[in-house]
């Protein structure tokens, strides 16, 4: 699915093209742009005819957001076994297809998903991006994922996901996630919750991403997700932004006043300080990120608060969010 991605979708196409697995088709749908994607896309397909398809898309139907519309469009055009789907900002390395098709079959898997190496190119998106680590550092532990029946515990991320197509179509596809705007969460879910098997491998070596351009962008991309996590559960807000606020931000502050006090609490304070900072520091280093990304986790989860804040309020207002000129509520 492609929508404004002229200046992505060249670069994604190319590694597409370039993939060592034998026998793919790419379909790329163009989700109403309003810049040349569908140009940039009708040329790779009048140029690869027999392995592009460019399919014009329309706008989503009442309940339905655009991507999980576009994606499931592709899905009635894709004539394979395996369902592949990913971003237009993602570049591939030449086996990151025949890599997946690989490991969903190794892991005897009917679901493939994971975390891939996110190229931060400012200071500001070193400061947001990252958020999208926390639930694997506090809330989910990946390892469960695999060994838990619960729907609850299940993970992706959608920049890159793989289904077997008997699995895909048993839920409906996204039909079954058509208002998510965190659809691939979500979609994860209905097929953990189908009975089938998911996995949630690391992705770095084979797919990269973008994901947002500056500061702007990436406060307002990090903020559409938290706000769908959020909408409609005052319960999970409050409980998510209290622990938040008493695990990593209040015993920040409360190091520089026990210091100033000669408070006898100030090692446990300092000790609940490093233990975050040394789980946060390798996560980031896991996933390939600079050395001084870690050090702005103050900055981070204060912006993550802030966002929570302000997806809530838009939540309980019936505001909404606006992401590539479409509102969602």
């Amino acid at each position: 699915p492609a929508r404004n991605e002229a200046g992505n979708i060249g670069r994604c196409l190319d590694s597409l093209l370039e993939q060592t697995y034998p026998n793919y088709e790419i379909i790329v749908l163009d989700d109403c742009s309003q810049d040349r994607t569908w140009e940039i896309v009708s040329e790779y397909a009048r140029c690869h005819p027999r392995l592009v398809q460019a399919v014009k898309g329309d706008s989503p139907p009442p309940g339905w957001c655009g991507k999980t519309h576009a994606m499931q469009r592709l899905s009635r055009l894709a004539s394979g076994d395996y369902l592949m789907f990913t971003d237009a900002d993602t570049v591939h390395s030449p086996e990151s297809v025949a890599w997946a098709v690989t490991n969903i079959n190794e892991h005897a898997a009917d679901f493939l998903s994971g975390y891939v190496r996110q190229d931060l190119c400012s200071l500001g998106e070193a400061l947001i991006v990252p958020t999208t680590y926390i639930m694997s550092v506090v809330v989910m532990p990946l390892w469960l994922i695999p060994r838990s029946n619960s729907s609850m515990i299940a993970m992706a991320v959608g920049q890159m996901v793989m289904f077997r197509r008997h699995a895909f179509h048993t839920i409906g596809g996204y039909s079954s996630v058509a208002d998510q705007i965190s659809e691939d969460v979500f979609v994860a879910r209905e097929v953990k919750k189908a009975g089938f098997r998911t996995v949630f491998l690391d992705l770095r070596d084979h797919v990269r991403c973008r994901m947002y351009e500056g500061y702007r962008n990436a406060f307002e991309g990090i903020g559409k997700n938290v706000y769908d996590f959020f909408k409609n559960q005052p319960a999970f807000f409050a409980s998510v932004c209290t622990a938040l606020v008493a695990f990593i931000v209040l015993p920040l502050i409360l190091v520089p006043v026990e210091m100033h006090t000669h408070n006898p609490l100030l090692r446990l304070s300092v000790f609940s300080v490093l233990c975050f900072l040394t789980a946060w520091s390798l996560t980031l280093y896991d996933r390939g990120l600079r050395w001084w990304v870690p050090l702005l986790y103050p900055l981070t989860f204060v912006h993550l608060l802030y966002m929570a804040w302000k997806a809530f309020s838009r939540a309980a207002t019936k505001v909404g969010v606006v992401w590539k000129g479409r509102v969602f509520k």
